[in-house]
């Protein structure tokens, strides 16, 4: 077995080549291999060298690594890197890995950015460091940047994987066209059976004189992840509260405004549950269930329950460079108001459908994401709602870039706005959801960068100029 691990250089790629001993020197390379194509075309896994499969006391013994992208560095894509280094176990805490792997990022120059990795060793590899360095430039795809993360990972990780048993079956070389295959989940023991927990709490304030914000978010999660499974579930609930100092004539003395305070509360919550099975390369089968409840929405309860099929056009083992899905989900719905709607209801059970069809691609020129969404209640097909959306960032020629990001709606499926009419203050506060037949945003930029692309020097002199900086448009970094 062969395991290719690529990255784009400018005449070439580089790899870390895992091999078995005797077959790297007995057997020539696999015919019509293409150096730097992506990991896997065209092939079915382990057709190499064979069908010998590393011993799970090998892969057991891995590096362990954890990836910490600081400032959410550009082309940090956790799952490509996962799928095309499968000789190294990823971790989720810094404190289980051998090797921190620290992303830093800073303005250059070019207009590019300067991504700085540190290796950090830990654990038995304490006091091992190294760092590289990449600059990208100010049009490159997210594809070219995650495949020069990649390079500079394999290379940089080489002298610490040299130190564990699997270090006699890798070599470096250049790429020549082989499968990379995925670390298998029993080869790890893990006390947490591939369960992962998130807790998030966050609360923001701001005022002024007459106008006071604040906000109280939490979250909770739960999700585990196999080759057949996917489980995900979450509970969310938010607080938000706006406080108006208005003025008023006096009834009195019409010289003389009186102050009134507004209070303005938006409460919501719910949990929600996803549960996926793999039925085929291509298939999956599901159920989503949500219960919670929304002021804003006028519900005071609301239960969804909707098995759910998704097919993707492309293998899954694609994912990170294109999908092409079409998910349809059908179940009941259940809403308890707050206040009697539109259409003489206090609570009511509903059937809905939805159809979703979307497309992801991520490419050399640029990344492609469009959906189109649709559902209906079927006890009135009237009551609908269609949104196209997407976003497009396309490298059009050298320099040249052209992002457009933009949603548009047409809404008809509103069920729940009360009855009553809302006073002004409620409209203009936006206390509830209003009445509104379509939704849109759009936004389109177009950019233009011209220069030397050999100057990659980093100064961050003045780069924090503070708020009055930031006031009047000058930029740090």
């Amino acid at each position: 077995m062969l395991l290719r691990l690529t990255s784009r250089v400018r005449q070439g790629a580089f790899a870390l080549l895992l091999v078995p001993a005797l077959a790297a020197a007995q057997e020539p390379p696999p015919p019509g291999g293409r150096a730097g194509g992506p990991a896997g075309a065209g092939r079915p896994r382990g057709d190499a060298f064979g069908s010998e499969v590393l011993p799970d006391s090998i892969l057991q013994t891995s590096l362990r690594v954890f990836l910490d992208c600081q400032g959410g560095v550009r082309g940090c894509d956790r799952t490509f890197f996962v799928q095309e280094m499968g000789f190294v176990n990823w971790v989720r805490d810094r404190f289980d890995s051998d090797v921190h792997l620290l992303l830093t990022s800073l303005n250059a120059a070019n207009g590019g950015r300067q991504i700085t990795v540190n290796f950090l060793g830990q654990k038995g590899y304490a006091g091992k460091v190294d760092t590289l360095v990449i600059t990208t430039l100010p049009n490159d795809a997210d594809d070219r940047v995650r495949r020069d993360l990649l390079r500079t990972f394999q290379l940089g990780l080489a002298p610490f994987v040299a130190r564990t048993p699997i270090a006699s079956r890798m070599r470096l070389g250049l790429a020549n066209g082989v499968v990379a295959p995925v670390v298998s989940t029993r080869a790890v023991k893990d006390r947490w059976n591939l369960w992962l927990y998130r807790i998030d709490g966050n609360m923001s304030a701001n005022g002024e004189q007459l106008v006071k914000t604040t906000n109280f978010s939490t979250n909770l999660s739960a999700a585990r992840t196999t080759e057949k499974w996917k489980i995900n579930l979450s509970a969310n609930s938010s607080y938000n509260a706006r406080d108006f100092k208005i003025f008023e004539t006096n009834a009195v003395d019409p010289t003389k405004r009186d102050t009134i305070g507004v209070t303005v509360l938006q409460r919501a919550g719910t949990a929600n549950a996803l549960i996926g099975r793999t039925i085929t390369g291509h298939l999956t089968a599901g159920v989503k269930t949500s219960v919670g409840f929304s002021e804003v929405l006028n519900q005071k309860l609301t239960v969804r329950f909707s098995p759910a099929l998704e097919y993707n056009i492309f293998p899954w083992t694609e994912a990170t460079v294109r999908q092409l899905t079409a998910l349809y989900y059908v179940g009941p719905y259940h809403y308890e108001y707050y206040e009697r709607t539109v259409f003489d209801q206090v609570s009511e059970t509903r059937i809905n459908q939805t159809l979703l069809l979307a497309l992801t691609q991520r490419q050399k020129w640029g990344n492609t994401n469009l959906s189109l969404e649709g559902s209906q209640y079927l006890h009135d097909l009237q009551r609908n709602h269609v949104t196209l959306s997407g976003s497009m960032d396309l490298r059009l020629g050298r320099g040249f870039s052209l992002n457009i990001r933009g949603s548009a709606s047409r809404v008809r499926d509103q069920i729940y706005i009360r009855g009553t009419a809302q006073s002004e203050r409620d409209i203009l506060t936006q206390r509830q959801q209003l009445q509104t037949n379509f939704r849109y945003n759009t936004n389109i930029g177009i950019g233009y960068t011209f220069g030397s692309i050999y100057n990659t020097i980093v100064n961050q002199r003045f780069g924090n100029l503070g708020e009055l900086g930031r006031r009047f448009g000058f930029q740090g970094g």
